[in-house]
């Protein structure tokens, strides 16, 4: 039988001593390793599971808290020892790890980042039901970000598209208001209320509150762009933005684009944009081009775009 069992000063030392099997170890981190990336990341809750089979070590996995936006649970240096693979130990350790974590609901979702040679550890995580987000960690280029979504995690959200033109500026106002660190610039924000009246135009609710919003603008015969987004800080982690994506998207193919684009300050000037360029890469964009002064030299403009 496997069971999870949370180490301590008495057993740490038969899960230390395990190791995969000379062509995975490549990888992955020593044991040992990721017994010092638990503590390392402690702030982060980081917990280090031991899988145990009928008693015995079999297998290590580190779990973490990742706050950066899309927020999730991120799994780490999940491994069974050599001697037990095979057997699908690895599938019901990985089931257990995902129905406590579910239980916990902290977040939304579950993201491990797998190299791509490592096949039989894309069946297993694949077999569990995570999905490629499409994103590639610049720092792991080899790597996909797989993402594991609790299937009720959107609950309490809807969407819809808005027609009415004023209830668009109602709803860009009391967004947009809410996220003065994104939308400080009293001309601009205003300029994306007024504009938003004669643009595609959809919003997020939770229950009878407003969750946020996304508005499309055509920037060329084949291109629609994401022109203006928000959600609203007491509904993130919940799925409102990917949800809000989702439709547009369906919108935009329906429309006849070929090719969706959107642009936000470049990644490493700002941490609440760097949470930005996370989320619109997770959702499938890729870079195109940075233009350095089309706003200013302290706001250098990047262009995501996407083929639909």
């Amino acid at each position: 039988m496997i069971r999870l069992i949370e180490l301590n000063e008495d057993n740490w030392t038969g899960y230390a001593a395990l190791s995969v099997d000379e062509s995975q170890k490549r990888f992955l981190a020593d044991n040992t390793g990721i017994l010092a990336r638990g503590y390392v990341y402690r702030d982060c809750r980081a917990r280090i599971l031991g899988i145990e089979a009928d008693g015995t070590p079999a297998g290590l996995v580190m779990v973490r808290d990742l706050d950066e936006d899309p927020a999730c649970y991120d799994l780490q240096q999940f491994m069974v020892d050599a001697r037990f693979q095979g057997r699908g130990y690895g599938s019901e350790a990985l089931a257990l790890i995902l129905a406590e974590l579910e239980k916990e609901r902290r977040y939304g979702c579950v993201e491990v980042c797998v190299n791509r040679a490592a096949a039989a550890a894309l069946r297993v995580y694949e077999k569990a039901g995570f999905e490629d987000t499409g994103y590639t960690d610049p720092d792991l280029p080899d790597s996909l970000v797989l993402a594991y979504r609790f299937r009720d995690a959107e609950d309490g959200i809807r969407t819809a598209e808005v027609e009415d033109p004023d209830e668009k500026r109602r709803i860009a106002r009391e967004v947009l208001e809410s996220l003065t660190d994104w939308f400080g610039v009293e001309e601009s924000r205003e300029a994306y209320i007024a504009g938003s009246a004669d643009l595609p135009f959809f919003a997020a609710y939770a229950g009878e509150e407003t969750a946020g919003f996304l508005c499309l603008k055509e920037t060329g015969e084949a291109t629609a762009e994401i022109h203006v987004m928000g959600v609203k800080a007491a509904c993130h982690r919940r799925g409102a933005g990917r949800r809000l994506f989702e439709l547009a998207k369906v919108y935009a193919k329906r429309a006849g684009y070929l090719f969706l684009q959107v642009k936000t300050v470049r990644m490493g000037c700002y941490e609440e944009y760097d949470g930005t360029n996370r989320f619109y890469r997770s959702l499938g964009f890729r870079e195109f081009e940075v233009f350095p002064e089309l706003w200013d030299e302290a706001n250098p403009c990047q262009i995501y775009v996407m083929a639909l």
